[in-house]
């Protein structure tokens, strides 16, 4: 191979070797998934080597941002229960209570639907009263006693690495495919300005 064409093809070269680099650094996400020993390196990919350490400290995250600032709790009270409470109490009234008291001797003639009605506008009343301290209530003791860090952490250690490299993969295969070009677009720059400082220093000439 002459001088002149070695010259040439040196961008062509480093540029396919900057993409092939950025592509093994990408594909050491995810692999390998089991550690493999070369010579006296110990060789992992980087989400399979520290999964469980990414486990801990998602955990250790979301604890201190939702739980200590209360925001499960926050989130419940934004729950509209109106509509909800509305229709429980008619249903309540109507489909429950009201076939049972008009069963009952005597008392049952005297149940008519005005009377169930009013019922219902009672029933529906107290449970909204009932249903703020209800929710607080019920907030609490889920923060209380529900290892929400402990949970998130196994589930993290435990989540398929194949499903999440498929995850990663999906959403961002755009950003994948530009850091593989821009690796081939340094390496190319880089055999370019090799090339002219060769021809500079006087060490390869035309």
């Amino acid at each position: 191979m002459s001088t002149q064409v070695l010259l040439i093809l040196t961008p062509f070269i480093t540029a396919a070797i900057g993409w092939f680099t950025n592509w093994v650094a990408i594909k050491m996400l995810f692999h390998p998934r089991v550690p493999k020993r070369i010579f006296f390196w110990k060789w992992q990919g980087l989400i399979p080597r520290r999964q469980l350490q990414l486990a801990q400290e998602s955990a250790e995250i979301i604890e201190r941002e939702i739980l200590q600032q209360h925001m499960i709790l926050n989130e419940i009270r934004k729950i509209e229960m109106t509509p909800y409470l509305e229709e429980a109490a008619h249903k309540i009234v109507w489909e429950r209570i009201g076939p049972q008291l008009r069963a009952i001797p005597l008392l049952g003639s005297f149940i008519n639907d005005g009377t169930l009605a009013k019922f219902e506008v009672i029933a529906s009343a107290s449970m909204k009263e009932e249903a703020g301290p209800l929710m607080e209530k019920v907030a609490t003791e889920f923060e209380a006693s529900v290892d929400l860090k402990q949970m998130i952490e196994d589930n993290i250690a435990a989540f398929d690495l194949d499903r999440l490299e498929s995850i990663v993969n999906e959403v961002a295969n755009r950003e994948f495919r530009t850091i593989e070009r821009l690796g081939a677009l340094l390496g190319f720059v880089i055999g370019c300005v090799q090339v002219l400082l060769f021809l500079a220093s006087g060490v390869v000439a035309i």
